[in-house]
């Protein structure tokens, strides 16, 4: 990235509670006053993720560590470490402090927002553009977090609204609906300002690729579909081919292929030797026997396998967060699929599968697999039993998406399965409420008015 203005100019310091979004105004602190120095409180929140230091907007090393510990991916009953938490129950004080720690950039994006809101200039239309893309991203992140799975929104808790730079407000928490809706706005507004300066880091596509992660989430069908359709058919992202494949997912730095946003991205990050030591964490155990078999009587075929994996099944994958036009296209088939498009749900699958296998035959709706008899995923995101179509479609997404943090969601959302794990000698089980994080409990003792996630209310 170029050069970047660095703020002299302090803003108000980062919130720590919910309750307390801005806190106090210290003294001789006093708020930008140019479009440069809006611009650079963007600047130093896309350094943090071009770093690897930002764990809530694209996401780093520490949130993959917390989300593929908690899920099934690595098999939680084998490992020669301690360092990878062992089901969602032990994560629970960590989510806490992390809800936190979102709405001092949600104030950031703020600040930005109310300040350069009818500027002219390229620098405004470039921080007013990542402002509302960046706060789009978190609130899409906090409603995986912190919200129930899509089912009834307009009667499920949401998140507080914070539209304004207020210091004395403590907005309660609105409907899953009105919180959902608030984040599509938040990308629209982004995308009406033609964001194209990568100086800014989420540009046009990039913000498209978050909001169709968004309508996924929220079973928007329809609206998934046509998004996704438009970005691999105009975004001059194409999937990345079996041979170039391993280059592109392994790299250490470089945004190389189909990805279209990654984290750390900075090869001269300080926090390099950070990084190196966390990913041995997630070599301290095999993965599961279920995705292991995914890849059939030849795995070496498939080059997700020989990318990803060892002879004794540990990770040798690069694992960052990341959003590919792989992702793009799973979303689109599963999309397709709940519209009833069973043909074109499964020539994206072979689309991606002809990528990926060598000598990959194509996929028949007649002869797809059996539904897995005690398969984790049993019911899809409508509350319906799995077929053979989704099932396939489930399998490809688990085996692309590997260590990218995707997993723990797909549970999410597909029926929130429970399961156990053994650990010192004890059986813990991840029950359904553990999939939804709960909300920092001082804000829920400081105004009664604010509502606690089921499951964690005493």
């Amino acid at each position: 990235m170029g050069k970047r203005f660095i703020l002299t100019a302090a803003v108000l310091p980062l919130a720590i509670a919910c309750g307390n979004y801005l806190s106090v105004q210290p003294q001789g602190y006093v708020l930008p006053s140019t479009d440069e120095e809006f611009a650079s409180v963007m600047h130093n929140i896309i350094r943090d993720v071009e770093g690897g230091g930002d764990e809530y907007i694209v996401g780093n090393i520490d949130r993959l560590l917390r989300l593929e510990g908690c899920a099934d991916d690595l098999d939680a009953n084998i490992r020669l470490g301690t360092n990878l938490v062992s089901y969602a129950g032990e994560a629970i004080n960590t989510m806490q402090s992390a809800y936190r720690s979102h709405w001092p950039v949600v104030k950031d994006c703020n600040i930005v927002i109310e300040n350069l809101d009818g500027h002219s200039s390229e620098t405004a239309g470039g921080a007013l553009s990542a402002a509302y893309a960046i706060k789009g991203i978190i609130y899409y992140n906090m409603i995986r977090d912190y919200c129930e799975p899509w089912d009834s929104p307009e009667s499920q808790l949401g998140l507080p609204i914070v539209d304004r730079f207020d210091i004395g407000d403590r907005p309660v928490r609105s409907s899953l609906r009105q919180t959902a809706d608030y984040a599509l706005t938040m990308f629209d507004k982004a995308l009406e300002l033609h964001p194209e300066d990568p100086l800014f880091f989420f540009t046009e596509w990039i913000v498209k690729a978050y909001k169709a992660k968004l309508l996924f989430w929220t079973e928007d069908w329809s609206g998934t579909a046509e998004l996704c359709r438009d970005i691999m058919e105009n975004s001059g992202f194409t999937l990345t081919p079996r041979q170039e494949y391993a280059d592109m997912i392994n790299s250490a730095t470089q945004r190389k292929g189909e990805v279209m946003v990654r984290s750390h991205i900075n090869n001269s990050s300080e926090l390099d030797w950070y990084f190196s030591m966390v990913k041995k964490y997630l070599q301290s155990r095999p993965a599961a026997s279920s995705l292991v078999a995914l890849y059939g009587d030849e795995p070496e075929k498939d080059v997700r396998y020989t990318s990803s994996l060892d002879g004794k099944r540990f990770a040798v994958k690069t694992a960052e967060c990341k959003v590919r036009l792989s992702e793009i296209l799973l979303m689109r088939a599963e999309a397709e699929y709940h519209l009833g498009n069973s043909q074109e749900a499964l020539s994206l699958v072979n689309m991606l599968r002809q990528a990926r296998i060598e000598g990959a035959s194509p996929l028949d709706t007649g002869s797809l697999p059996e539904v897995r008899s005690g398969g984790r995923i049993r019911e899809d995101a409508m509350g319906k039993p799995l077929t053979p179509l989704l099932q396939a479609i489930l399998d490809e997404r688990r085996k692309e998406l590997f260590l990218e943090g995707d997993r723990w969601y797909e549970l999410k959302r597909n029926g929130r399965p429970e399961w156990w794990v053994l650990s010192n000698g004890l059986k813990y089980t991840t029950k359904q409420y553990l999939y939804t994080a709960p909300i920092y409990k001082g804000d829920v003792d400081i105004n009664p008015e604010m509502k606690q996630n089921p499951g964690y209310e005493d």
